[in-house]
């Protein structure tokens, strides 16, 4: 029961911030310009709940899919009216048009910031897989696990794909490999764990070939992504025909001449991931004590990022383990200024991954992918059983995202209008009543169309597939 209650509370708080921040934009900057603001509503439909304050309504309405601010003057065709819309220059109605993602933007930054001041940022490199939290009725807590419990060993395997250390004039310094690199993709296949990375070398030394191609991800001494590099590996003599995960660490290390970052929470969770069904091994500390425990992964349906057979990157459902833990890297606390340029550094992040993946798809590099509001539903009550820190997070990303998709060039999304007024600019009039109104129309039955198929698709996922 509680968990139904913290899903819908969150829902409720993820849709409405993102809503109200982006109408409190256009209405905070069109009232301080001076544009006369007739009604300011969260919703659409008829009304729930509302009250008049000067010249301005305020109400509620019954359909929490969206929200509007009318301002004077604004509709197609309406004649040019004192303090209306269109009796400002341009540039200020698009100040007003473009407030809304900024706002969007600015909401994103309070959720990051507030997760730094709740629960601090992660201890780059981190050398804790600490479990924050253990879902009741689990496989997890079946098999004894705690809160605060650390994972030291997952099938005897202890380190990560991050590198710590790389020796002087030893294969992985001549490859070109640099502490605080991250190996992402070896022989053009996605790697997550050193006994995966460990396999592709020796299936390329198997195929005859002296060299591996790898992808890796460079990472600065404060943790932050710095940039992508693809090198060449050079396979080593000795490779075993096999090893276990727990061998595969020590091997490389061994062979490359460099140091592995302790197990990761990415790599753990990795592991977990590809073993649904499969016991597995973890060697625990819980406080001065050292435990053997066992776990199985359930069974579950999960949407898991993969490359389709035209290598774009595409988002396809499978079977996955999950032992119901959250997982928690080393954390440290941080006072609130140092909060604020985290949450500012990471809302500008957030808003450059949402603009990278609709520009790849755009590119055909990514699959298409879209989630209507069943679909934001959805992952957002998965996200309450994780805890209100996990809720932030999803608030900042889809945050982030309406701050882009706002300013698409398409009815009725914000872009729209602001191309318009730039159409209006270069041609010295306004644009004609009928075109605006017809473009308007064809643009919101598209979109609504669009949000028809993709609620369809939401709700298939759910049911059928049990994976929003």
């Amino acid at each position: 029961m509680q968990e139904t209650i913290n899903g819908i509370l969150s829902i409720a708080v993820v849709l409405g911030a993102c809503i109200f921040f982006h109408e409190l934009g256009h209405f905070a900057l069109a009232k301080l310009i001076g544009m006369k603001v007739e009604e300011f509503a969260l919703g659409f439909g008829w009304r729930l709940w509302g009250f008049r304050r000067g010249e301005t309504v305020y109400r509620i309405n019954a359909v929490p899919l969206g929200g509007y601010v009318r301002i004077t003057g604004m509709e197609p065709g309406a004649e040019r009216q004192e303090r209306g819309f269109h009796s400002f220059p341009r540039w200020m109605g698009t100040g007003v048009l473009a407030a809304g993602s900024v706002m969007n933007v600015v909401l994103a930054a309070l959720a990051f910031i507030a997760i730094g001041v709740v629960a601090g940022i992660p201890v780059f490199p981190s050398d804790e897989v600490n479990i924050a939290k253990v879902i009741p009725d689990s496989p997890a807590e079946a098999a004894g696990l705690r809160r605060g419990d650390q994972v030291l060993a997952m099938d005897g395997m202890r380190h990560s794909l991050m590198i710590a250390d790389v020796g002087r004039g030893g294969l992985a310094q001549r490859a070109g490999l640099q502490r605080y690199d991250r190996v992402t993709r070896a022989g053009g296949e996605p790697v997550d764990t050193p006994p995966e990375l460990l396999a592709a070398m020796i299936q390329a030394r198997d195929a005859g070939r002296d060299s591996l191609p790898i992808e890796v991800t460079h990472y600065n001494e404060n943790g932050d992504r710095i940039g992508e590099e693809d090198l060449t590996l050079p396979v080593p003599q000795g490779l075993p025909e096999r090893a276990t995960p727990g061998q595969a660490g020590p091997e490389l290390e061994s062979r490359l001449d460099l140091a592995l970052a302790p197990l990761s929470q990415d790599t753990a969770l990795a592991h977990i991931t590809e073993r649904p069904g499969e016991r597995i091994a973890l060697k625990v500390r819980r406080g001065d004590q050292r435990l053997q425990l066992g776990v199985v992964p359930r069974r579950e349906r999960a949407r898991i990022p993969e490359e389709d057979e035209e290598g774009r990157l595409d988002i396809v459902v499978r079977e996955v383990g999950r032992v119901g833990v959250v997982l928690s890297p080393e954390m440290r606390s941080i006072p609130v200024t140092d909060a604020i340029g985290y949450g500012v550094l990471a809302s500008i992040g957030a808003v450059h991954v949402v603009t990278k993946g609709l520009v790849e798809m755009m590119t055909g590099r990514m699959a298409p992918q879209a989630s209507g509001p069943v679909g934001i539903a959805a992952v957002t009550a998965q996200r309450a059983q994780i805890g209100w820190t996990a809720v932030a997070s999803i608030l900042g990303i889809i945050s982030a995202n309406l701050a882009i998709i706002n300013l698409f060039p398409i009815p009725p999304f914000d872009g729209f209008r602001i191309v318009l007024l730039a159409i209006e600019a270069i041609i010295g009039r306004r644009v004609n009543e009928r075109i605006e109104i017809g473009v308007t129309v064809a643009g919101v039955a598209i979109i609504l169309g669009f949000f028809v198929v993709i609620t369809y698709i939401d709700i298939v996922n759910i049911v059928q597939m049990q994976a929003p």
